[in-house]
Protein backbone atom coordinates (compact mmCIF):
# COMPACT_ATOMS: atom_id res chain seq x y z
CA UNK A 1 0.00 0.00 0.00
CA UNK A 2 1.20 3.29 -1.29
CA UNK A 3 1.60 6.66 1.42
CA UNK A 4 -1.08 8.29 -0.55
CA UNK A 5 -3.47 5.44 -0.15
CA UNK A 6 -2.90 5.42 2.99
CA UNK A 7 -3.04 8.93 3.41
CA UNK A 8 -6.92 8.41 1.58
CA UNK A 9 -7.99 5.83 3.72
CA UNK A 10 -7.26 8.45 6.88
CA UNK A 11 -9.23 11.08 5.02
CA UNK A 12 -12.18 8.69 4.31
CA UNK A 13 -11.96 8.09 7.88
CA UNK A 14 -12.00 11.38 9.35
CA UNK A 15 -14.39 13.20 6.90
CA UNK A 16 -17.18 10.30 7.69
CA UNK A 17 -16.35 10.05 11.19
CA UNK A 18 -16.66 14.00 11.76
CA UNK A 19 -20.22 14.16 9.78
CA UNK A 20 -21.17 10.94 11.89
CA UNK A 21 -20.30 13.06 15.54
CA UNK A 22 -21.59 16.38 13.87
CA UNK A 23 -25.00 14.94 13.28
CA UNK A 24 -24.86 12.71 16.69
CA UNK A 25 -24.24 15.29 18.75
CA UNK A 26 -26.64 18.13 17.10
CA UNK A 27 -28.81 15.40 16.83
CA UNK A 28 -28.83 14.71 21.39
CA UNK A 29 -29.01 18.22 21.66
CA UNK A 30 -31.95 19.14 20.13
CA UNK A 31 -34.88 20.01 22.41
CA UNK A 32 -38.24 19.47 21.85
CA UNK A 33 -39.89 22.85 23.15
CA UNK A 34 -43.79 23.13 22.36
CA UNK A 35 -46.37 21.81 18.98
CA UNK A 36 -47.02 25.00 16.39
CA UNK A 37 -48.79 24.88 13.28
CA UNK A 38 -52.34 23.67 15.16
CA UNK A 39 -50.23 20.71 17.11
CA UNK A 40 -48.66 19.38 13.87
CA UNK A 41 -45.12 20.27 14.21
CA UNK A 42 -42.74 20.82 16.76
CA UNK A 43 -40.74 23.48 17.34
CA UNK A 44 -37.25 22.56 18.74
CA UNK A 45 -34.18 24.34 19.64
CA UNK A 46 -30.27 23.04 19.30
CA UNK A 47 -29.23 23.40 23.10
CA UNK A 48 -25.24 22.48 23.08
CA UNK A 49 -24.00 22.66 26.23
CA UNK A 50 -20.52 21.03 26.40
CA UNK A 51 -21.28 19.54 29.80
CA UNK A 52 -23.42 17.60 28.01
CA UNK A 53 -21.66 16.10 25.37
CA UNK A 54 -20.33 13.41 25.99
CA UNK A 55 -23.12 11.53 28.46
CA UNK A 56 -25.42 12.52 24.86
CA UNK A 57 -22.91 10.60 23.06
CA UNK A 58 -23.02 7.63 25.59
CA UNK A 59 -26.81 7.48 25.90
CA UNK A 60 -26.95 7.89 21.70
CA UNK A 61 -24.42 4.63 21.43
CA UNK A 62 -26.06 2.69 23.57
CA UNK A 63 -28.35 1.52 20.98
CA UNK A 64 -29.47 -2.47 20.86
CA UNK A 65 -26.99 -5.01 21.11
CA UNK A 66 -24.82 -2.52 22.73
CA UNK A 67 -26.78 -3.08 26.16
CA UNK A 68 -25.46 -7.00 25.92
CA UNK A 69 -22.44 -6.46 25.03
CA UNK A 70 -21.89 -3.93 28.14
CA UNK A 71 -23.30 -6.78 30.72
CA UNK A 72 -20.96 -9.52 29.25
CA UNK A 73 -17.98 -6.85 29.97
CA UNK A 74 -19.32 -6.20 33.49
CA UNK A 75 -20.61 -9.12 34.54
CA UNK A 76 -19.77 -11.85 32.23
CA UNK A 77 -22.20 -14.78 31.03
CA UNK A 78 -24.94 -16.59 31.91
CA UNK A 79 -28.28 -18.45 30.90
CA UNK A 80 -30.25 -15.00 29.95
CA UNK A 81 -30.40 -13.77 26.15
CA UNK A 82 -26.55 -12.43 26.19
CA UNK A 83 -25.43 -16.12 25.28
CA UNK A 84 -26.47 -15.12 21.91
CA UNK A 85 -23.30 -12.20 21.81
CA UNK A 86 -19.64 -13.69 21.30
CA UNK A 87 -16.68 -12.76 23.59
CA UNK A 88 -14.03 -11.04 21.60
CA UNK A 89 -15.34 -6.93 21.66
CA UNK A 90 -16.46 -6.77 25.00
CA UNK A 91 -13.30 -8.27 26.30
CA UNK A 92 -11.58 -5.50 24.20
CA UNK A 93 -13.56 -3.17 25.90
CA UNK A 94 -12.64 -4.22 29.21
CA UNK A 95 -8.82 -3.98 28.78
CA UNK A 96 -9.50 -0.07 28.63
CA UNK A 97 -10.45 0.58 31.55
CA UNK A 98 -13.31 3.28 30.64
CA UNK A 99 -16.87 3.31 30.96
CA UNK A 100 -18.39 0.98 28.26
CA UNK A 101 -19.74 3.36 25.89
CA UNK A 102 -16.90 5.45 25.70
CA UNK A 103 -14.15 2.26 25.66
CA UNK A 104 -16.11 0.74 23.09
CA UNK A 105 -16.50 3.49 20.60
CA UNK A 106 -13.10 3.80 20.56
CA UNK A 107 -12.09 0.24 20.06
CA UNK A 108 -14.80 0.25 17.53
CA UNK A 109 -13.25 3.37 15.35
CA UNK A 110 -9.65 2.15 16.09
CA UNK A 111 -11.24 -1.04 14.32
CA UNK A 112 -12.83 0.98 11.73
CA UNK A 113 -9.61 3.33 11.13
CA UNK A 114 -7.33 -0.57 10.74
CA UNK A 115 -10.34 -2.02 8.71
CA UNK A 116 -10.11 1.05 5.74
CA UNK A 117 -6.27 0.80 5.76
CA UNK A 118 -6.79 -2.80 5.22
CA UNK A 119 -9.29 -2.75 2.48
CA UNK A 120 -7.20 -0.16 0.71
CA UNK A 121 -4.16 -3.08 0.84
CA UNK A 122 -6.63 -6.49 -0.03
CA UNK A 123 -8.47 -4.40 -3.14
CA UNK A 124 -4.27 -3.42 -4.34
CA UNK A 125 -3.70 -7.43 -3.49
CA UNK A 126 -6.64 -8.42 -5.38
CA UNK A 127 -5.13 -6.88 -8.61
CA UNK A 128 -7.23 -3.38 -8.46
CA UNK A 129 -5.86 0.08 -9.09
CA UNK A 130 -5.12 2.56 -6.89
CA UNK A 131 -7.54 4.91 -7.87
CA UNK A 132 -10.30 1.60 -7.43
CA UNK A 133 -8.82 0.81 -3.98
CA UNK A 134 -9.79 4.69 -2.91
CA UNK A 135 -13.33 4.73 -4.49
CA UNK A 136 -13.40 1.37 -2.31
CA UNK A 137 -12.39 2.80 1.13
CA UNK A 138 -14.27 5.78 0.63
CA UNK A 139 -17.80 3.79 -0.16
CA UNK A 140 -17.33 1.69 2.47
CA UNK A 141 -17.19 4.89 4.92
CA UNK A 142 -20.25 6.53 3.91
CA UNK A 143 -22.24 3.15 3.76
CA UNK A 144 -25.48 4.06 4.76
CA UNK A 145 -25.12 1.63 7.68
CA UNK A 146 -21.63 2.71 8.26
CA UNK A 147 -22.39 4.42 11.34
CA UNK A 148 -22.53 0.85 13.12
CA UNK A 149 -18.70 0.74 12.71
CA UNK A 150 -18.42 3.61 15.06
CA UNK A 151 -20.32 2.40 18.14
CA UNK A 152 -20.23 -0.12 21.25
CA UNK A 153 -20.82 -2.86 18.74
CA UNK A 154 -18.91 -5.96 16.95
CA UNK A 155 -18.48 -4.36 13.01
CA UNK A 156 -15.73 -2.63 13.24
CA UNK A 157 -13.51 -5.86 14.75
CA UNK A 158 -15.17 -8.13 12.85
CA UNK A 159 -14.51 -6.21 9.67
CA UNK A 160 -10.51 -5.48 10.63
CA UNK A 161 -10.01 -9.33 11.91
CA UNK A 162 -11.37 -10.26 8.87
CA UNK A 163 -9.77 -8.15 6.63
CA UNK A 164 -6.54 -8.96 8.43
CA UNK A 165 -7.28 -12.32 7.39
CA UNK A 166 -7.46 -12.44 4.16
CA UNK A 167 -4.45 -9.87 3.40
CA UNK A 168 -2.21 -12.28 4.93
CA UNK A 169 -3.68 -15.35 2.77
CA UNK A 170 -3.24 -13.50 -0.33
CA UNK A 171 0.69 -12.45 0.92
CA UNK A 172 1.00 -16.55 1.89
CA UNK A 173 1.09 -16.03 5.74
CA UNK A 174 -1.25 -18.97 6.40
CA UNK A 175 -0.69 -19.04 10.18
CA UNK A 176 -1.61 -15.81 10.46
CA UNK A 177 -4.44 -15.90 8.75
CA UNK A 178 -5.71 -18.73 10.74
CA UNK A 179 -5.00 -16.62 13.86
CA UNK A 180 -6.73 -13.07 12.36
CA UNK A 181 -9.67 -15.99 11.59
CA UNK A 182 -10.06 -16.95 15.36
CA UNK A 183 -10.37 -13.62 16.21
CA UNK A 184 -13.55 -13.00 13.73
CA UNK A 185 -14.89 -16.25 15.01
CA UNK A 186 -14.53 -15.00 18.36
CA UNK A 187 -16.13 -11.93 17.48
CA UNK A 188 -19.12 -12.86 15.31
CA UNK A 189 -19.93 -16.60 14.44
CA UNK A 190 -19.86 -15.42 10.45
CA UNK A 191 -16.13 -15.57 10.97
CA UNK A 192 -16.36 -19.27 10.34
CA UNK A 193 -17.49 -18.32 6.46
CA UNK A 194 -13.76 -17.04 6.05
CA UNK A 195 -12.55 -20.78 6.13
CA UNK A 196 -13.94 -21.29 2.48
CA UNK A 197 -12.96 -18.39 1.24
CA UNK A 198 -9.28 -18.90 2.52
CA UNK A 199 -8.89 -21.98 1.29
CA UNK A 200 -9.97 -20.84 -2.17
CA UNK A 201 -7.45 -18.32 -2.24
CA UNK A 202 -5.20 -21.31 -1.00
CA UNK A 203 -6.10 -23.31 -4.07
CA UNK A 204 -5.94 -20.10 -6.38
CA UNK A 205 -2.22 -19.35 -5.12
CA UNK A 206 -1.33 -22.90 -5.45
CA UNK A 207 0.73 -22.52 -1.96
CA UNK A 208 3.40 -25.51 -1.42
CA UNK A 209 4.03 -27.47 0.90
CA UNK A 210 -0.01 -28.69 1.22
CA UNK A 211 -0.04 -29.29 4.79
CA UNK A 212 0.36 -25.48 5.50
CA UNK A 213 -3.57 -25.68 4.60
CA UNK A 214 -3.70 -26.98 7.92
CA UNK A 215 -3.43 -23.25 9.58
CA UNK A 216 -6.51 -22.93 8.40
CA UNK A 217 -7.60 -24.96 11.27
CA UNK A 218 -7.19 -22.17 13.59
CA UNK A 219 -10.36 -19.77 12.17
CA UNK A 220 -12.30 -21.80 14.31
CA UNK A 221 -10.49 -21.59 17.47
CA UNK A 222 -12.31 -18.31 18.37
CA UNK A 223 -15.67 -20.33 18.12
CA UNK A 224 -14.58 -23.26 19.99
CA UNK A 225 -13.47 -21.79 22.68
CA UNK A 226 -17.05 -19.66 23.23
CA UNK A 227 -18.70 -22.99 22.94
CA UNK A 228 -16.27 -24.50 25.74
CA UNK A 229 -17.12 -21.63 27.84
CA UNK A 230 -20.86 -21.52 26.94
CA UNK A 231 -20.58 -25.66 27.84
CA UNK A 232 -19.36 -24.47 31.56
CA UNK A 233 -21.42 -21.56 32.27
CA UNK A 234 -25.05 -22.93 30.57
CA UNK A 235 -24.30 -26.68 29.89
CA UNK A 236 -25.25 -26.26 26.43
CA UNK A 237 -22.10 -25.56 24.04
CA UNK A 238 -24.95 -24.38 21.31
CA UNK A 239 -26.44 -21.88 23.52
CA UNK A 240 -25.76 -19.30 21.09
CA UNK A 241 -27.90 -21.02 18.81
CA UNK A 242 -30.83 -21.92 20.72
CA UNK A 243 -31.35 -18.86 21.88
CA UNK A 244 -32.12 -17.31 18.72
CA UNK A 245 -35.15 -18.63 18.93
CA UNK A 246 -36.01 -16.19 21.59
CA UNK A 247 -36.08 -13.46 19.01
CA UNK A 248 -38.35 -15.69 16.33
CA UNK A 249 -35.11 -16.95 14.32
CA UNK A 250 -35.99 -19.50 13.15
CA UNK A 251 -35.66 -20.54 9.01
CA UNK A 252 -39.26 -20.14 7.34
CA UNK A 253 -39.52 -19.32 3.68
CA UNK A 254 -43.37 -18.37 4.97
CA UNK A 255 -42.08 -15.79 7.37
CA UNK A 256 -40.09 -14.17 4.89
CA UNK A 257 -42.17 -14.12 2.54
CA UNK A 258 -44.77 -12.62 5.34
CA UNK A 259 -41.74 -9.95 6.12
CA UNK A 260 -42.24 -8.93 2.51
CA UNK A 261 -45.72 -8.19 2.99
CA UNK A 262 -45.10 -5.71 6.63
CA UNK A 263 -42.51 -2.74 5.34
CA UNK A 264 -43.65 -0.97 8.86
CA UNK A 265 -42.47 -4.03 11.13
CA UNK A 266 -40.48 -2.70 13.99
CA UNK A 267 -36.83 -2.87 14.43
CA UNK A 268 -36.88 -4.09 10.77
CA UNK A 269 -36.89 -1.48 7.82
CA UNK A 270 -37.94 -3.73 5.41
CA UNK A 271 -37.51 -2.49 2.10
CA UNK A 272 -33.69 -1.14 3.16
CA UNK A 273 -32.88 -5.11 4.20
CA UNK A 274 -34.51 -6.12 1.20
CA UNK A 275 -32.44 -3.96 -0.79
CA UNK A 276 -29.28 -4.86 0.92
CA UNK A 277 -30.05 -8.73 0.85
CA UNK A 278 -30.67 -8.22 -3.17
CA UNK A 279 -27.74 -6.45 -3.60
CA UNK A 280 -25.24 -8.45 -1.72
CA UNK A 281 -27.27 -11.77 -3.44
CA UNK A 282 -26.53 -9.94 -6.88
CA UNK A 283 -23.25 -9.39 -6.24
CA UNK A 284 -22.47 -12.62 -4.80
CA UNK A 285 -23.70 -14.31 -7.95
CA UNK A 286 -21.96 -11.51 -10.45
CA UNK A 287 -18.68 -12.28 -8.65
CA UNK A 288 -18.99 -16.37 -9.41
CA UNK A 289 -19.74 -16.05 -13.04
CA UNK A 290 -16.74 -13.47 -13.40
CA UNK A 291 -14.77 -16.48 -11.52
CA UNK A 292 -13.83 -14.74 -8.46
CA UNK A 293 -14.35 -17.72 -6.42
CA UNK A 294 -13.23 -16.65 -2.96
CA UNK A 295 -15.33 -13.00 -2.88
CA UNK A 296 -18.08 -14.71 -4.57
CA UNK A 297 -18.76 -16.92 -2.30
CA UNK A 298 -18.04 -14.93 1.02
CA UNK A 299 -20.39 -12.25 -0.85
CA UNK A 300 -23.15 -14.73 -1.10
CA UNK A 301 -23.27 -16.81 2.01
CA UNK A 302 -22.66 -13.35 4.00
CA UNK A 303 -25.94 -12.87 2.81
CA UNK A 304 -27.22 -16.44 3.26
CA UNK A 305 -26.12 -17.14 6.31
CA UNK A 306 -29.20 -14.40 8.36
CA UNK A 307 -31.33 -15.42 5.99
CA UNK A 308 -31.14 -19.14 6.64
CA UNK A 309 -32.31 -17.07 10.39
CA UNK A 310 -35.91 -16.63 8.49
CA UNK A 311 -35.75 -12.69 9.05
CA UNK A 312 -34.54 -9.76 7.02
CA UNK A 313 -33.64 -7.80 10.07
CA UNK A 314 -30.71 -5.93 9.82
CA UNK A 315 -29.18 -7.21 6.52
CA UNK A 316 -28.38 -3.53 6.01
CA UNK A 317 -26.45 -3.50 8.92
CA UNK A 318 -24.37 -7.21 7.69
CA UNK A 319 -23.74 -5.95 4.22
CA UNK A 320 -21.51 -3.34 5.94
CA UNK A 321 -19.08 -5.73 6.89
CA UNK A 322 -18.79 -7.78 3.85
CA UNK A 323 -16.09 -5.87 2.22
CA UNK A 324 -15.94 -7.82 -1.42
CA UNK A 325 -19.22 -5.67 -1.86
CA UNK A 326 -16.90 -2.45 -2.13
CA UNK A 327 -14.17 -3.65 -4.33
CA UNK A 328 -17.15 -4.49 -6.58
CA UNK A 329 -19.20 -0.90 -6.58
CA UNK A 330 -15.48 0.48 -6.89
CA UNK A 331 -14.93 -1.08 -10.26
CA UNK A 332 -18.80 0.07 -10.77
CA UNK A 333 -17.66 3.60 -9.96
CA UNK A 334 -15.00 3.69 -12.85
CA UNK A 335 -17.95 5.21 -14.99
CA UNK A 336 -18.76 8.97 -13.48
CA UNK A 337 -22.36 8.08 -13.33
CA UNK A 338 -21.97 5.30 -11.60
CA UNK A 339 -19.64 7.06 -9.14
CA UNK A 340 -22.07 10.07 -8.79
CA UNK A 341 -25.24 7.66 -8.01
CA UNK A 342 -23.41 5.71 -5.48
CA UNK A 343 -21.62 8.10 -3.51
CA UNK A 344 -25.23 10.69 -3.66
CA UNK A 345 -27.23 7.43 -2.72
CA UNK A 346 -24.54 6.59 0.55
CA UNK A 347 -24.21 9.84 1.63
CA UNK A 348 -27.96 11.18 1.58
CA UNK A 349 -29.33 7.45 3.30
CA UNK A 350 -26.31 7.61 5.64
CA UNK A 351 -26.96 11.15 6.73
CA UNK A 352 -31.00 9.93 7.25
CA UNK A 353 -30.31 7.02 9.06
CA UNK A 354 -27.83 8.77 11.75
CA UNK A 355 -30.82 11.42 12.16
CA UNK A 356 -32.85 8.57 12.58
CA UNK A 357 -30.25 7.30 15.10
CA UNK A 358 -30.19 9.60 17.50
CA UNK A 359 -34.13 9.88 18.13
CA UNK A 360 -33.89 6.26 18.72
CA UNK A 361 -36.43 5.14 15.45
CA UNK A 362 -36.33 1.35 15.98
CA UNK A 363 -34.74 0.37 12.76
CA UNK A 364 -31.71 2.52 12.94
CA UNK A 365 -31.16 0.51 15.98
CA UNK A 366 -30.92 -2.46 14.52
Amino acid sequence: MTRRLALDALLAFALSRALFFALVIAGSQIAFLQKTYSGSVWETRIDLQAARVRPELERVAMVGDAWFYRSIAMEGYDRSERVAFFPLFPLLVRLTHLSFPLGGMIVSNIAFACALLLLGAVAMKSGASEEDARRAMFYLAFFPTSYFLSLPVTEAVFLAASLAAVLCALDGRWWAAGLFGALATGTRVAGILLIPLLAIIFFQRDDRPRARLLFLALVPVGLVAFMWHLRRVTGDAFAFMHVQTRWGRTFSLQTLLAQLQNFSEPWNFVALNLAAALLLIGVGVHLLVRREWAFGVYTLTTALLPLSSGSLQSMARYAVVAFPLFLWLAVRGRQPGWDRAIVGASITLFGWLIALLTLRVDFALA
